[in-house]
């Protein structure tokens, strides 16, 4: 009989034991789980984080530049000569220093040369800014074909802002040649209220200056 009792209460302990050890050993699952549970959803609650594409992606960018002039007013003032494979020298004669030309009248811009000139390429120069003022406001023809001794080019003034200019002559008979400035000349506005005939006497006078 106490045998019994003593196996009886040796099981029981075993069964105890047991059942305290798998309680505990639940309970740290139950914890386990608890702490992936809340992991994740803090991280579900969290936004995505996205990729500024201006910190990862280096665009290049193409810049243009630009060389500054080099000529000067002064620079302008003097006739450069084109060198070629034949010495060509090309000079203005006309505009000259200091001329004074009108909106709307017609002037011929003669030159002088070492050969006979057939062709060549010209443009008014602002002489402050070195800028080429477009044909438009110019009125200045970009190319040009040379009539047989004809050593001069027709310009009808157009509506280029008053004050000084330079032209420049370049690609001489087609060599690509560089370019030859004229004298500095300054471009005037005609005085209003002046009849026609009053326009073409200043016209005419300017052209023999």
């Amino acid at each position: 009989m106490k045998h019994s009792i003593r196996v009886f209460l040796i099981c029981l302990v075993l069964v105890g034991g047991t059942a305290i050890f798998a309680y505990e050993l639940l309970n740290k699952f139950n914890v386990v789980f608890d702490d992936l549970s809340a992991s994740g959803y803090a991280m579900a609650l969290q936004p995505i984080p996205t990729v500024d594409k201006a910190d990862t992606e280096q665009v290049p960018t193409s810049t243009s530049e630009t060389i500054p002039a080099t000529a000067t007013s002064t620079d302008l003032v003097i006739s450069t000569d084109i060198a070629t494979s034949t010495d060509l020298t090309f000079s203005f004669i006309f505009p000259k220093q200091d001329s004074a030309l009108y909106f709307g009248c017609t002037y011929k811009l003669s030159f002088e040369s070492s050969t006979t000139v057939h062709s060549l390429a010209t443009a008014v120069i602002d002489a402050g800014t070195l800028d080429t003022v477009e044909q438009v406001a110019s009125g200045l023809a970009m190319e040009h074909e040379i009539e047989p001794n004809t050593q001069s080019v027709d310009w009808k003034v157009g509506v280029a802002w008053p004050g000084e200019y330079s032209i420049s002559a370049s690609n001489i008979n087609g060599t690509g040649s560089g370019k030859s400035y004229s004298a500095i000349f300054t471009i005037k506005m005609m005085p209003k209220g002046i009849s026609a005939i009053e326009r073409l006497k200043i016209c005419e006078e300017s052209n023999s200056l």
